[in-house]
């Protein structure tokens, strides 16, 4: 087998030696931009087209729910509408004075014979609650009460 052999070259001096690396690094970063350029402009061309799309579908997406949902709330206020007026002419047929007098008839109701004004007890005040255990707090309170 060969084996490959280095070729001897004379040793460039420092001016060149600068060349050859910014000749190098300026070939990477062309490579670079090229390879990437491409990228960003699929990349762009996509946002460019898919962002208007996506807000459009979004604000329809909103506009129709709102839709729907106004379509529901009409719909449960024309049926509370209606159960409303059916209450009231049930309110009206249960007040009225016709209805009244048939029933206190049936229960052999008459007016009264005297009017009386009835005076009620003032309420108890309430008892402070006790703090501590309970069981001393109930035994405390039964024993004033005997």
């Amino acid at each position: 087998m060969i084996a490959p052999q280095a070729i001897p070259t004379s040793d460039p001096g420092p001016r060149q030696s600068e060349r050859i690396r910014t000749a190098t690094r300026r070939r990477t970063l062309r490579s670079r931009r090229r390879n990437s350029v491409a990228f960003a402009r699929v990349g762009l061309l996509v946002s460019v087209v898919v962002v208007p799309v996506m807000l459009y579908v979004m604000a329809t997406a909103n506009l129709t729910g709102m839709s729907y949902a106004l379509s529901r709330a009409t719909h449960e206020r024309s049926i509370l509408q209606d159960e409303t007026m059916r209450l009231d002419d049930r309110i009206a047929g249960l007040e009225s004075r016709d209805r009244l007098a048939a029933v206190a008839t049936q229960l052999h109701m008459h007016d009264p014979s005297a009017y009386v004004v009835v005076s009620l007890p003032a309420p108890a005040p309430p008892q402070p609650a006790s703090h501590g255990i309970a069981f001393f707090g109930a035994a405390s309170n039964w024993f004033k009460n005997r």
